[in-house]
């Protein structure tokens, strides 16, 4: 039996030799391209985050801008732009997306503008009886209104004392699985609710659009819903003869031909034009304005400004609360 040469031996080995490195040099080359087509994928959608996030601030910004038009107005009402304006919050394109900032009424109307947070019940400053009216009226039935608002109470106040047989002081926050103790100081986030006896994830949602953090504890007579200017202490039917003097001829509110309040001391004099206040209601109108539970101007409020960009599904929400100077009160971003 012959053998092959050396030669021929010698060229047979680095042709083998370099097929197998083409093979493992093209290996290679094919996990590279994978790993660096997954780094331009992330890229491009940390690229995509940060520019949605730039829009979702940009529709804060825009709200900003309006509520600063506004700052030397008298009074806050709901036809103001800042309340309801699609053409400044509606879809407006900003680089290669745009943003939206709306808010959802109680009657589950979406307006395009910011959220008054004083036309909510301030659970820092409100007394207990305000409270458990509110929540009475939201029908919270896991819940008893007059226990939650006692405890709201015993949460916030600096003693460990119970403001009443309801309510909830370390003793009761000690017994539970997890332990801790009443905060005895103001609330800083309306999510520090869900820390309050008996507030769970069902029921903090019927609960955390009617109330606030913010502000002084007036509530702005011009921009409250009725279940607030209830829970106030007036009867159904001024609040509702409220709404209805507010809402202007076309019985709309945030339109054109609105009415509103421009001092708490014209209150009963507008309403009762539109029909005689009996004396209980004139006492209910005259109660609220001498407690000074009620105001006639905002300087909070909620920006909710959701963005979305034309070349991708990625979007981003930002949820902010505003003052009129600007200042940044809360921030969170989704």
């Amino acid at each position: 039996m012959k053998l092959p040469s050396n030669n021929k031996w010698r060229r047979s080995s680095i042709l083998i030799i370099a097929l197998w490195s083409i093979c493992l040099l093209t290996t290679f080359a094919v996990i590279l391209g994978s790993q660096v087509r997954q780094k331009l994928v992330l890229v491009k959608r940390l690229d995509d985050r940060d520019n949605a996030r730039l829009i979702a601030e940009a529709g804060v910004k825009a709200a900003c801008a309006e509520l600063a038009k506004d700052e030397e107005v008298k009074y806050s009402c709901l036809n103001q732009k800042w309340s309801n304006n699609p053409d400044v919050f509606r879809d407006v394109a900003v680089g290669n997306g745009k943003f939206r900032v709306s808010y959802e009424t109680d009657s589950g109307e979406t307006r395009f503008g910011a959220a008054d947070e004083e036309s909510k019940i301030n659970i820092n400053r409100a007394n207990a009886q305000q409270m458990a009216r509110l929540f009475n009226l939201l029908g919270l039935e896991d819940l008893d209104s007059q226990d939650l608002a006692e405890s709201i109470v015993d949460w916030r106040d600096a003693d460990n004392a119970l403001s009443g047989p309801g309510g909830a002081e370390d003793s009761y926050y000690r017994t539970l699985p997890v332990p801790y103790e009443a905060k005895d100081a103001l609330f800083q986030t309306i999510d520090e609710l869900l820390l309050v006896k008996g507030v769970n994830e069902n029921n903090f949602p019927k609960i955390r659009k009617y109330i606030t953090i913010y502000g002084n504890g007036a509530v702005n007579v011009n921009t409250a819903g009725k279940f607030v200017l209830m829970a106030l202490g007036l009867s159904e039917n001024v609040a509702e003869r409220i709404i209805a003097y507010r809402n202007g001829k076309d019985n709309l509110a945030a339109t054109a031909d609105d009415n509103f309040f421009e001092n708490v001391s014209e209150l009963a004099t507008k309403i009762n034009e539109a029909g005689n206040l009996s004396q209980a209601e004139q006492a209910q109108i005259n109660n609220v304005t001498s407690e000074s539970s009620i105001t006639t101007k905002s300087v909070n409020f909620m920006v909710r400004s959701s963005a979305t960009l034309g070349n991708s599904k990625f979007s981003h929400e930002v949820i902010a609360v505003i003052n009129r100077k600007g200042r940044i009160l809360y921030w969170n971003e989704s």
